[in-house]
């Protein structure tokens, strides 16, 4: 295995360059040639004797974890050796998410026509009683919608199914879950799950609107609003340049210390910077950077924890196991990510921030969370948003709009409104085509985690024994993380296959 560790080696080093590359062009809007480093590492996984000593070994009688090492290695390197074709796609795809990806961090969006940025909109959202206002400040999010096709969005989905069809793929969201190594009918009863809930979604969903909206119907600019109203402490003012001592002491409690660590925060709005939430773990254990914008209120430590829950978990995997942490799910990572974004609305992590009088913040939060779950599967049709640009004829703005409507009326039987909405603001789109899903599942993964610990150790909450749990995340979770597939591992950890049973319970 070592000729296969040196292959290894020698790709994560460009990966290194890539993400920091990455982070100056996210974080600055300066662009020093990212293009340059996809097609280094491109020209690296075509050499025809790296994939030829790979295939040598996968020829080879091998013990569990090397047979999985080299079957990672082969996954990743045999799409660049079934032709010219490929690759000459390839490089135009990277070429267009490159450009687009440059529209979106520096575009701002306007309202009343002065400049605002993407945490003046959220503010705006969760604080305006003037429903009239708050749908402003939501439609102002589809002005990238026409900047984005007249960049060529759509052009970029053409590539994308003609990269899936000469890959032998039906079209391009099997060839993306493959490439997860996730079977293409794991979405098939999502919507018919969603359907069986809809009455009772929908009647809860009738009862807040009439309490908080005086209305029938809760729209997509009433969502934070109503949220604010059930947790007004979403909303209370903080002082971010603390934010570290909190951030910090919470991971404590769990075990883990961010003063052993090396990442970097990006915090703060400024002009060319993207204005998402990232993590950048550039090295193994050396090097991870966070990128978020905030300002001065509590929701926004959501975004921090979720990160550095990133972050963290970044640094907890081996840097040794190169190949096995090439393997890790995104609905692993993203699972380990929200479970600690999730400690937002845990007394361990507030108390702290608003002192011992919290019983009443307590009562908030925990009303907070049933609306929240309440809610949780509708982030389905966005997930079938993304999927349904690869099975259907979008050639303009206009197509898409009547998709999206299209997606509501068969996810959640909603009838089309009669605005335009706001959908090309979501970078994923753009720059992680078919990788919604990860959060979701990754919240189905961490109610999974909760239940299999809790039951273990006789507990009502995770938060009842921290260092446990973060021990229990660590041996269960993190460590044989890269030696299975998802599927494999959430069997593996619940005894079951995966399920949305698990959203309600």
């Amino acid at each position: 295995m070592i000729e296969i560790n040196l292959i290894a080696d020698k790709l994560h080093q460009m990966h290194v360059n890539h993400g920091q590359l990455a982070w100056t062009k996210f974080t600055t809007g300066y662009d020093f040639g990212i293009e340059e480093s996809h097609k280094k590492m491109m020209d690296f996984m075509k050499d025809k004797n790296s994939y030829e000593t790979i295939l040598k070994y996968r020829g080879q009688s091998l013990d569990p974890i090397d047979g999985r090492r080299v079957e990672i290695m082969y996954k990743a390197f045999k799409p660049y050796h079934l032709s010219d074709a490929v690759n000459e796609l390839a490089l135009k795809i990277q070429k267009k998410t490159n450009e687009l990806s440059h529209i979106l961090n520096t575009f701002r969006f306007k309202l009343d026509g002065e400049t605002v940025t993407s945490v003046d909109l959220a503010q705006i959202l969760s604080n305006e009683p003037d429903q009239s206002i708050r749908k402003k400040a939501y439609l102002a999010k589809n002005q990238i919608n026409q900047p984005m096709i007249d960049g060529g969005f759509l052009d970029l989905i053409e590539m994308r199914k003609e990269m899936a069809k000469l890959n032998g793929f039906d079209n391009f969201v099997a060839y993306k879950l493959d490439q997860e190594e996730l079977s293409i009918d794991i979405f098939d009863t999502w919507i018919s799950q969603v359907h069986d809930l809809l009455p009772e979604i929908e009647k809860t969903r009738f009862e807040f609107a009439k309490k908080y909206l005086d209305a029938d119907e809760i729209m997509p600019w009433d969502e934070a609003f109503i949220e604010n109203q059930l947790a007004p402490a979403l909303s209370k003012k903080v002082d971010m340049t603390q934010y570290y001592t909190h951030i910090s002491s919470l991971f404590g409690i769990f075990g883990f210390n961010l003063d052993d660590y090396n990442i970097t925060y990006d915090l703060f709005p400024r002009a060319n910077k993207s204005e998402w939430g990232y993590n950048f773990p550039i090295d193994t254990q050396k090097d991870s950077r966070i990128l978020a914008n905030v300002k001065n209120q509590f929701h926004e430590y959501g975004v921090l924890l979720h990160e550095t829950g990133h972050g963290v978990h970044s640094f907890l995997n081996d840097p040794q196991e190169k190949i096995l942490n090439m393997g890790i799910s995104g609905i692993v990572t993203e699972g380990i990510a929200n479970l600690f974004g999730g400690m937002l609305y845990d007394p361990l992590f507030y108390k702290p921030l608003f002192g011992e009088a919290t019983d009443d913040i307590s009562e908030q939060f925990s009303q907070l969370k049933k609306w929240k779950r309440v809610n949780a599967l509708r982030a389905v049709a966005r997930i079938f948003f993304d999927q349904r640009f690869y099975i259907t004829e979008n050639k303009s703005l206009e197509d898409v709009y009547k998709m999206y409507w299209q997606v509501q009326e068969d996810v959640l039987k909603q009838s089309p409104g009669d605005y335009e909405p706001p959908w090309a603001f979501l970078i994923h789109h753009t720059t992680h085509p078919i990788y919604l899903h990860n959060y979701f599942m990754g919240d189905v993964t961490c109610e999974m985690l909760k239940g299999v610990f809790t039951k273990k150790y006789d507990v009502e909450n995770i938060s009842d024994k921290p260092l446990e749990f973060g021990k229990f995340l660590y041996e269960e979770v993190v460590k044989p993380s890269g030696r299975f597939t998802y599927s494999d591992l959430f069997e593996r950890i619940s005894g079951s296959s995966f399920n949305l049973n698990y959203m309600k319970e």
